[in-house]
């Protein structure tokens, strides 16, 4: 594809992966490696892709993400993208993948929308019923549901956050289809992959995250598979952002000086088992360890005004923030 470089290709004999979008094999080296993953590009459709690819069960996602089931958090920008899109129907059926604590459901609902949602996360899926009053949030994956409930379509199909964690994202979509009536919606956002990094995101890596979507990639997945685009919609890079890029190019190992060894990371946690994760993020903080926290968070603070300042230059320079936000029409 014009446009796209390769990279050196594997030796010969080699076992080639094939593209999870496009099935093509891709027999160009990986591009990243971490722990016993490798990230392959795929030059056919410019999808980049992890391998292996073995999504965890609901326990693994409830043992991450346990914070937020305390609490409401509020709207991303794909929620406020699609709320906000003049090309979105407004109203009718709406089904939810990946819900969360039901903050997005609770907003469309008041927008005019009859909602349903899907989580695995059960902690989350019981604070959207009894906190927002939501009760038609199940514990069902996407085939699940589909298998489940194969006559029950609606007008829209939403999916934030989502198609980055899928093993199989082809699979996924033609699960959505199956959940979408003829010529309904279906509106997602995704971690954009062009987007401003002055370091790795943590949370970008398997088994968290198995695919970094362009805007281009996510097109011609859509189109493939019958869907119309509608809207798209690039995040610009804001002031938070801003900082949080100042913050991480200016890392000082402060942490590392202070205890005597480098804390691990929400990254490095993901790769451990059930017992040693659950160690290490429910793990007793010391005085000291307490101290560089507190430190770090003025370090972060203190990035803001130097963000403010740098901008204009930001904004010259077209850099792109996290979210990348697609409206699709089914077009039969």
């Amino acid at each position: 594809m014009p446009g796209l470089e390769s990279r050196s290709h594997a030796p010969i004999g080699a076992s080639y992966p094939a593209c999870p979008a496009c099935a093509k094999s891709v027999p160009d080296a990986a591009i990243e490696r971490y722990g016993n993953y490798e990230l392959f590009r795929c030059v056919a459709c410019d999808l980049h892709f992890w391998e292996p690819r073995v999504m965890p069960d609901a326990r693994w996602y409830e043992q991450m993400y346990g914070g937020r089931d305390e609490r409401l958090l509020p709207l991303e920008p794909g929620h406020k993208y699609f709320l906000g899109d003049p090309l979105a129907p407004g109203r009718g059926e709406l089904l939810d993948i990946g819900c969360g604590t039901g903050n997005f459901l609770a907003a469309a609902r008041s927008a005019g929308y009859t909602v349903s949602g899907t989580e695995l996360d059960r902690n989350a899926a019981q604070f959207a019923k009894e906190k927002l009053g939501l009760p038609r949030v199940l514990g069902l994956t996407i085939a699940e549901f589909a298998d489940k409930y194969p006559r029950e379509q609606f007008d829209v199909v939403t999916f934030f956050e989502v198609l980055e964690h899928q093993a199989s994202p082809v699979e996924f979509l033609q699960k959505v289809k199956a959940c979408v009536r003829p010529r309904g919606y279906i509106a997602l956002s995704v971690p954009n992959r062009e987007r401003w990094l002055t370091g790795p995101d943590v949370l970008d890596y398997p088994p968290n995250h198995f695919l970094r979507w362009n805007a281009g990639a996510l097109r011609r997945l859509l189109i493939a598979q019958g869907f119309g685009i509608l809207s798209v919609k690039e995040q610009t890079a804001g002031i938070v952002h801003t900082a949080q890029m100042i913050n991480i190019a200016l890392r000082t190992g402060l942490s590392g000086k202070a205890t005597g060894k480098v804390a691990a990371s929400f990254r490095d946690v993901m790769q451990m088992g059930p017992q040693e994760a659950a160690a290490a993020l429910h793990a007793t903080l010391t005085p000291r360890q307490r101290l560089v926290q507190f430190l770090g968070r003025v370090k972060h603070m203190a990035c803001f005004p130097v963000a403010v300042a740098a901008y204009p230059y930001i904004r010259m320079r077209g850099y792109k923030g996290t979210y990348l936000y697609f409206l699709a029409r089914l077009l039969q």
